[in-house]
């Protein structure tokens, strides 16, 4: 199969990796961080079955709109960390579009295409989200990438998927930000308990901040209910 991947940091230059493995992997990166491709830069990605997006963030979905008229038959798939945006895009994409939204649960605090490796995502479930445009053969390849590169594909909508990303990422980030500070003074004392809970602090400023601005309403729940949490917690000492 030939593959096309639209982005080379952490997830992009990882599933590059594996799927090289076993498929003809073509590769573009934008020429830096925000960038949008241009789209005769796009088109060089296809001829392919499966285009993989694995831009920034905020230029996922100006990277579909520019991929869509472009793509012929070939199946769409981004893996950026929220999906209204790209269900609500989707909608309204030419009729002829095929886009899956995915999301592999894996990454590091470290980013970029050095950081890349091949078993990035061996075990982890790969989250994937039907669009207005999907098809049964979009999600079953959408479903066979996951699969090559290691990972367990789950079918979630979107909605529920930002909630699940809410609680499983946005909350943990803003949770380790805050133990880092609260244990600044004492940070050289510190034991592998607390580094291990304040790991997510150090995501890369760029990634988090999109991550968070993207699913603000979502994460807003999820520390009204972390509160509520906290707050019995406080009760129980008394």
């Amino acid at each position: 199969m030939r593959i096309g991947i639209a982005g080379l940091g952490l997830v992009g230059g990882s599933l590059g990796l594996a799927l090289r493995l076993h498929h003809d992997v073509i590769a573009f990166d934008p020429a830096g961080t925000g960038e949008i491709a241009a789209a005769e830069d796009l088109a060089g990605l296809l001829p392919a079955e499966l285009v993989i997006i694995a831009t920034p963030l905020d230029t996922v979905v100006p990277t579909l709109a520019a991929l869509a008229p472009l793509a012929g038959t070939a199946v769409l798939l981004d893996v950026g960390s929220v999906k209204r945006e790209v269900a609500r895009f989707a909608e309204t994409a030419p009729a002829a579009a095929r886009i899956v939204g995915g999301h592999p649960m894996a990454g590091s605090t470290v980013s970029g295409l050095g950081a890349a490796r091949a078993d990035l995502f061996t075990g982890r479930p790969f989250l994937l989200i039907p669009t207005a445009r999907s098809d049964d053969a979009a999600m079953a390849l959408a479903g066979e990438i996951a699969r090559a590169v290691g990972a367990v594909p789950t079918v979630l909508s979107a909605e529920l998927h930002d909630r699940a990303v809410a609680r499983l990422s946005g909350l943990p980030l803003l949770i380790a930000r805050a133990l880092a500070t609260a244990g600044a003074e004492f940070a050289d004392l510190a034991g592998p308990g607390f580094t291990d809970m304040t790991r997510l602090a150090g995501t890369p400023k760029a990634l988090a901040e999109a991550m968070l601005a993207g699913n603000a309403d979502q994460i807003r729940v999820a520390l009204r209910e972390f509160r509520v949490t906290l707050d019995a917690a406080e009760r129980e000492l008394g």
